[in-house]
């Protein structure tokens, strides 16, 4: 009995497909919190604006399809799901020099 339990939990966590993480970055004094980031394809990343000023995050993949998160307020909080695998470039539309690169495998 114990044996058939054991195949079944295997068989199970074979069988159900991984989750997706949430990851967080964090802003202050015009810099994101990392400069390179590996996730797996799926997984999304939250940025805490933790400045005293306002940013607006814009993901852009490598086939130059780019999305705007909009404006962010400090204490703010936005969220992008890194679907597809491949590299990303985060940037701050606000502050040139804020940004980062997102590897999705």
């Amino acid at each position: 009995m114990k044996l058939h339990r054991l195949l079944v939990l295997a068989v199970l966590a074979y069988a159900v497909p991984a989750v997706a993480s949430d990851l967080s970055v964090t802003q202050s004094n015009q810099t994101f919190s990392s400069a390179v980031m590996t996730v797996h394809a799926g997984d999304k990343v939250s940025f805490h604006n933790n400045d005293t000023v306002t940013h607006n995050i814009t993901v852009k993949s490598a086939s130059g399809d780019a999305d705007d998160l909009g404006l962010q307020k400090p204490g703010g909080v936005v969220s992008y799901q890194f679907e597809s695998k491949g590299a990303y470039r985060v940037v701050c539309s606000i502050h040139p020099r804020m940004k980062m690169m997102v590897n999705a495998e």
